[in-house]
């Protein structure tokens, strides 16, 4: 991949090659995603403008076709490239997945409209024999209270799903960028990641209760977002100061593949509780620098 952002770096004719060939091809608009983070990242966007322009053009054509998530995930990365450029801060770039993520929601259920009911309708047939084989029931009013909210968290679920993919695509195009003018700069800045108390607990609770509020039921896979990202900054952290290695991550995200309804919560009370007590400080060596303080991350 240093070949390919090299190559994007060269001018803004090569960047406009890659960011719009990728989005025309399907399955690619991530990397276009991040070829134009990368270059927002470093010229800004007033260079990155007209590059910006030719992206959206086969993603819109994507779009008309009846696929939104090429243009979501591409506009999604540009604006947060544009916000990290700024602020130089991941814990605010990942708060703006909660507003991010609840447009995408709100777009998608009023343009999928109907398939998600439809989806919806076969979820509620299955769901008796669903809680079955989890070794639980639900009586006739929860069940039918859960039936409700399907249509929301599907639709909050599909929104979380295209934020994630736009802050996965930036992550993309800042590792690019570190990997060429600042070497270890991403590691260092990913390690550090930490959100603050209040901005923990609060998405934490909109994650817990928002499902009792009807439509807000959106907001819960929405809002877990960040405390995930957090709590997966959190380990990477933590396997960086103990010189782990990469074995113990590759086990760690093997498990979360099979085992994501326990991991999954279990990593955002992680980030939660390291967002009061910072873990990976404590930790820390008395003495020398800690893998994560070697650059400020502003590459």
């Amino acid at each position: 991949m240093r070949g390919l952002a090299e190559y994007i770096m060269r001018g803004r004719k090569q960047a406009t090659l890659v960011v719009a060939i990728a989005a025309a091809i399907p399955l690619l608009f991530w990397v276009s995603a991040a070829a134009l983070a990368l270059v927002i990242l470093r010229r800004g966007l007033n260079e990155a403008l007209p590059v910006l322009i030719w992206g959206v053009l086969p993603a819109l054509a994507w779009a008309v076709m009846g696929d939104l998530t090429p243009l979501l995930v591409i506009l999604g990365a540009a604006g947060m490239a544009v916000l990290l450029r700024e602020k130089q801060a991941w814990p605010t770039v990942l708060l703006v997945l909660v507003p991010l993520g609840l447009a995408y929601a709100l777009l998608l259920m009023s343009v999928l409209g109907e398939p998600l009911q439809a989806l919806a309708v076969q979820i509620q047939e299955r769901l008796p024999e669903l809680m079955a084989d989890m070794g639980g029931s639900v009586d006739e009013a929860g069940m039918v209270r859960l039936e409700a909210l399907l249509v929301p968290i599907l639709a909050g679920l599909m929104g979380a799903v295209h934020a994630l993919m736009a802050l996965v695509s930036l992550m993309i195009g800042r590792s690019w960028q570190a990997g060429l003018y600042n070497p270890g700069g991403f590691r260092a800045e990913f390690h550090r990641l930490r959100l603050s108390p209040l901005v923990a607990g609060g998405l934490l609770v909109l994650t817990l209760f928002s499902p009792q509020f009807g439509q807000m039921a959106m907001l819960a896979p929405i809002a877990s977002l960040p405390l995930l990202i957090a709590g997966l900054a959190l380990l990477h952290g933590l396997a960086g100061i103990k010189k782990l290695g990469s074995v113990w991550l590759v086990i760690l995200y093997v498990v979360f593949v099979f085992a994501a309804q326990i991991v999954y919560p279990l990593i955002m009370f992680l980030a939660f509780i390291d967002s009061l007590f910072d873990f990976r400080a404590r930790i820390a060596p008395a003495q020398g620098p800690r893998d994560d303080d070697d650059s400020n991350g502003q590459v």
